[in-house]
């Protein structure tokens, strides 16, 4: 692929977007013998959708024996409950949720209703856990939180379900800090900012529209989430993975910092062939440099987790013969 910069990158990217194919979640999949993966994505240019295209573009620029196509979606749930009706072939959704699926502990697929044919195929791009702090506060690691006023968000937001998880492998319940508030992202950026929290826990992909604004806002620092508290962490909740926020995705930031928190994984079931798995695997790790440029939400893909990051599920056998032959496990 023909190396381009800045927007010029992107906008090489939109144009290979009109060569990852397209498809429908109305109908089933074609069978796994015509070599065709349909992928189940998210809503149009959404995260999601833009990893999905990328990796269905590169597929079909490699040559490789297959064709991927992607579908939008209205997100994950629905991307699993397409896969399992065999209306598309793989589908994109989070780790916290394969692992839901899998373990049939949350609706739509609890009890007798858990997704047991789910299979990993690779480990992508992460959402890392962001811990905000004023530059010149005293927090310096995740370990420093209690006894500090904390803001872990809104219930039902992302950031203050991956806070309920920390919280409750760290066996920390609200009363460890001074103060916890539940405020609005908006409103919590204000509160750290006028010295009235000392603490704002923010999740999602990098770069992070939000952790960008509020380090625009003010003097701010993020704090480490890594050492002996994120292991205790990823082994307790084995959906979450170890996630490097690279030096240079926020303005200011000159050092890399360790963090946690989900990965989106390509997921299938065993109905997708071995050879279709091994080959669709082996083209994403092996043009995954050129995947990772294609815009910057992608950049959080790691060699080191393609094959374990965030998977609790098991690994499809084409995937799992992949990684075994190139050494990833």
């Amino acid at each position: 692929m023909r190396k381009v910069k800045g927007a010029g990158r992107f906008f090489v990217f939109l144009i290979l977007l009109s060569g990852a194919g397209f498809a429908s979640l109305t109908q089933p999949a074609r069978s796994a013998e015509v070599n065709r993966a349909v992928m189940a994505t998210g809503a149009f240019m959404g995260g999601y959708y833009l990893l999905g295209g990328a990796i269905c573009a590169e597929v079909n620029q490699a040559g490789a024996d297959m064709r991927c196509a992607i579908e939008t979606s209205k997100g994950q749930v629905e991307n699993l409950q397409a896969l399992r009706a065999g209306r598309v072939n793989v589908a994109l959704a989070q780790s916290d949720w394969m692992h839901h699926a899998h373990a049939g502990d949350a609706a739509p697929f609890s009890g007798d209703k858990a997704f047991k044919d789910l299979r990993a195929m690779i480990s992508l791009s992460g959402a890392p856990l962001v811990l905000l702090a004023r530059s010149q506060g005293d927090v310096k690691e995740m370990k420093d939180l209690p006894g500090k006023r904390i803001d872990i968000g809104k219930s039902g937001s992302p950031r203050r379900a991956i806070m309920n998880d920390v919280l409750s492998a760290m066996e920390w319940d609200l009363g460890k800090f001074r103060l916890a508030s539940e405020l609005p992202e908006a409103e919590a950026v204000k509160a750290l900012c006028a010295g009235q929290i000392d603490i704002l826990a923010l999740a999602g992909f990098i770069p992070d529209k939000e952790v960008r604004l509020a380090l625009k806002t003010c003097s701010l620092k993020i704090v480490p989430a890594g050492g002996s508290a994120r292991d205790k962490i990823l082994k307790m909740k084995p959906y979450y993975s170890a996630i490097t926020i690279p030096a240079g995705s926020y303005t200011g930031l000159k050092e890399d910092i360790p963090s946690l928190g989900t990965r989106v994984v390509l997921m299938a079931t065993p109905r997708l062939a071995e050879k279709d798995a091994y080959s669709l695997v082996r083209t994403i790790t092996e043009h995954l440099p050129e995947i990772r440029k294609l815009h910057p939400s992608l950049g959080s893909i790691e060699r080191s987790s393609l094959a374990s990051g965030g998977i609790s599920a098991p690994l499809h056998a084409g995937a799992a013969r992949f990684f075994k032959e190139a050494k990833l496990r």
